[in-house]
């Protein structure tokens, strides 16, 4: 007669039984939405550091009433994110959103790379971190249904 082997979890597996039961995509939800907040806070009172990006690439939409209109777009980007039934709209505009700021490095290239591509400018490290947003907003979508 052989002992029973007693088969302990792995500790990846227990990492993700722990993610599912703590609903760690709500959590990605929220993390979003604090995040499209609070940018959208800044832009409404006029305080973003995102307007001078804008003044060097897409002039037109650093002024008002463009760039409360931005602000407002995210707060309610940020709205849907926390409201179960509007999660998954509001990733894919939160996405599309994130797609059109990241077309400043075609549109304006030497803001985002100078002296050129690979080299990032701040605005361009800024920039960068939508690659990671969109990915966050493409789990949203993709887990929650």
């Amino acid at each position: 007669m052989q002992p029973i082997a007693i088969r302990r979890p792995s500790p990846s597996r227990s990492v993700a039984y722990f993610a599912e039961a703590i609903r760690v995509t709500l959590l990605l939800r929220f993390s979003l939405a604090a995040i499209f907040f609070w940018f959208g806070m800044l832009k409404l009172a006029g305080v973003s550091p995102v307007v001078s990006l804008l003044r060097n690439s897409v002039p037109f939409l650093a002024g008002s009433p463009y760039i409360e209109l931005l602000g407002l777009a995210e707060i309610m980007i940020a709205i849907g994110l926390v409201i179960d039934r509007l999660a998954n709209q509001a990733a894919t505009l939160m996405i599309l959103h994130l797609f059109c700021t990241l077309s400043v490095a075609i549109i304006a290239p030497t803001v985002v790379f100078t002296p050129a591509f690979p080299v990032l400018t701040m605005d361009g490290e800024f920039l960068a971190k939508n690659i990671v947003l969109i990915t966050a907003g493409l789990v949203v979508i993709s887990r929650d249904r």
